[in-house]
């Protein structure tokens, strides 16, 4: 194999925030046509695919394309992941200098920005030849939609859990959490949690600077990140209550230390859970078979985020856009490589949940059936709680892309005493705004 920036790999760098996006709407916006080869694509192909994840959902990205490789000879797919912290400046790079991948995951709050750049394609000439949308419901086929022009498909729908270990909470003569446990519940549970464990584990991985994780506390509220009209949904007010209420989770010791909550990403290497510093962990919920794998399946279990409103605030949402280059050399056959990774039985049967619920409606019905360990406890909790979902957020306003850095940095300067919840706050939300005009 040789190795080229793009070649397949375990890499993982960088500490981050959770990326399970905002849905689509349909909004004014121009991106760049599909460009077209003029003939049927021939003899060896290569393309390029860049995603970001954990360790987990790499390895089964990669069984995935081998079986794709397998079934197309003569096309090699090239790949490249990270974490998404270190992928978001890194993929905002590529699209400034046009080099970016044949194919690649957009963060849902880039999408209208993107398209804007015409870093994107529009792929709906492909629809119905190469890419088939026969058993996607018409909700999902959305999510990529930008008046009217289809600039990718979301390769899975997903929502955010709160994972925890049971047994932890059982020694602590704790009941689980369900969807009548309040914020007021985790404090007290931090207490018997710290004294159970002498004090080296709190209850939960500290969540105060992750900018999905307040958008959901926002719809306990009844608020939301960003209305239809692409403007704030929340005051400031809502910033300084968000951080007041992380700053009282902190003080019961319900919450990680400091240094612990700056390091935490998306990988098991870093995650306080994973570690063992936390029972605990909000996170988007397709991740959830890493958690299992690292720590056994009678350890994980999923719960709902605390609320005091009666509202968990959750709903289901693409976790990304899967993109065309309109500098792609092969776009026919990154296509069809899309077509594979949302429609493929076998291909389905690889990824599993690993990024959310499958487009495909047959395929998940297929699959359901059939799943083991932490897919079934994503799909059990789904089936659960979902006639309590919100509907999904509107599209996240061009401009925002650096708004989930912005808020982790905000809140660290919080509780490394750089500034109060006051200030920062203030700063926040005057980042926010310049943001959006």
């Amino acid at each position: 194999m040789t190795y080229t920036p793009f070649t397949r790999g375990l890499r993982l760098t960088g500490f981050g925030a959770l990326a399970l996006g905002l849905v689509v709407g349909t909004s004014a916006c121009s991106g760049a046509a599909a460009p077209s080869d003029g003939a049927s694509e021939g003899g060896d192909v290569t393309i390029s695919f860049q995603w970001w994840g954990n360790d987990e959902r790499a390895e089964l990205t990669e069984a995935a394309i081998d079986l794709f490789e397998e079934q197309n000879p003569g096309v090699t797919v090239e790949t490249s992941f990270s974490a998404i912290d270190s992928y978001i400046p890194k993929l905002a790079t590529q699209i400034a200098s046009g080099s970016q991948p044949d194919l690649f995951l957009i963060p849902m709050e880039s999408v209208k920005e993107y398209t804007q750049k015409q870093a994107t394609s529009d792929i709906s000439p492909y629809i119905g030849d190469i890419i088939s949308v026969d058993d996607i419901p018409e909700a999902t086929q959305r999510i990529g939609e930008i008046d009217g022009a289809t600039y990718g498909f979301t390769l899975g729908t997903a929502t955010y859990g709160w994972a925890y270990d049971p047994n932890v909470w059982a020694d602590a003569g704790l009941d689980t959490p369900d969807e009548n446990f309040t914020w007021d519940d985790l404090k007290d549970a931090g207490e018997a949690i710290r004294a159970a464990s002498g004090g080296a584990k709190a209850a939960i991985s500290d969540p105060g600077g992750y900018i999905a994780l307040f958008s959901v506390w926002l719809r306990q509220q009844d608020k939301l990140l960003f209305t239809e009209d692409g403007e704030l949904g929340f005051e400031e007010r809502d910033l300084k209550g968000w951080f007041d209420l992380m700053q009282e989770l902190r003080d019961s010791g319900a919450t990680t230390d400091p240094q612990t909550t700056s390091t935490i990403d998306q990988s098991m290497q870093n995650s306080g859970f994973a570690r063992g510093l936390s029972a605990g962990e909000f996170i988007a919920a397709s991740i959830t078979g890493a958690f299992v794998d690292t720590l056994g399946e009678g350890n994980v279990a999923l719960a709902p985020m605390p609320t005091d409103t009666g509202t968990i605030g959750l709903s289901m949402a693409g976790t990304n856009v899967a993109a065309i280059s309109p500098k792609s050399a092969h776009p026919e056959t990154a296509a069809k490589f899309l077509d594979f990774l949302i429609n493929d039985p076998e291909g389905s049967k690889i990824l599993g949940l690993t990024r959310g619920i499958p487009l495909n409606t047959k395929n998940y019905e297929a699959l359901a059936p059939s799943l083991t360990g932490g897919n079934k406890i994503v799909n059990d909790f789904v089936l659960q709680y979902q006639p309590q979902f919100s509907d999904a957020e509107p599209l996240a306003p061009a401009g925002v892309s650096t708004l989930p850095a912005d808020f982790t940095l905000a809140y660290e300067n919080v509780i490394f005493g750089q500034q109060s919840n006051a200030d920062a706050a203030k700063s926040l939300y005057a980042t926010f705004t310049s943001a959006i005009r």
